[in-house]
């Protein structure tokens, strides 16, 4: 009668404990964020070259984590708050070597690899971890447009070239998860936080 009574707790201790498990995993799946939408595939060739006068192609990004932007060097407005909130990003990933930072100049012509290279070191740019590239403007403005979906035109003297202030997260499979002001401190942050979720993604 003991031996029964002592299998039949044990039985019970054991239902309990696969429920309770049962039910803490499903809190926990609820409690994982939805994943971060598609908004299309950066699937167009490129080839530029960077600050240290390095070929850089859309090849070297495949499995990759990157984040893409365009500016160029005499912009008097928005690109230098884009690049001072950028370095948030290198900071964050540091020490990543799957996460990059891809900075097209829509200025190519003035913007050469002795510009960039200087532009590079002001905002301490780690060599292979943030590229600032130049090169064909087709290729340059095609991207921009046609890729992305940003927009890049001419402007006026004050504003010479007018173009989008989005930080662009690209994963490891080259999809485009998300767009992000590079204007605004918070979103940047944003743009952080979700890098790592993509990373955790299988």
């Amino acid at each position: 009668m003991r031996a029964a009574m002592v299998f039949a707790w044990t039985l019970f201790a054991l239902a309990l404990a696969a429920f309770v498990f049962a039910l803490i995993s499903r809190q926990a799946a609820l409690k994982q964020p939805e994943p971060l939408p598609v908004m299309g595939t950066m699937d167009a060739p490129f080839k530029l070259t960077n600050q240290w006068g390095e070929t850089v192609t859309h090849e070297q990004l495949k499995g990759k984590v990157w984040v893409a932007y365009f500016f160029f060097t005499r912009c008097p407005s928005v690109c230098p708050i884009m690049n001072r909130n950028a370095i948030a990003v290198q900071r964050a990933y540091a020490n990543n070597p799957d996460v990059i930072l891809v900075g097209f100049s829509v200025d190519p012509e003035h913007d050469t690899v002795a510009v960039l290279k200087k532009w590079s070191e002001r905002h301490e740019a780690i060599k292979g971890k943030w590229h600032f590239l130049t090169g064909d403007r087709k290729t340059i403005y095609e991207l921009s447009r046609q890729t992305f979906k940003l927009g890049v035109e001419p402007g006026d003297k004050d504003h010479p070239i007018v173009h989008s202030d989005r930080l662009v997260l690209i994963d490891r499979q080259g999809r485009i998860r998300g767009y992000y002001s590079g204007m605004n401190p918070e979103t940047v942050q944003q743009l952080i936080h979700d890098i790592a979720r993509v990373l955790n993604e299988q």
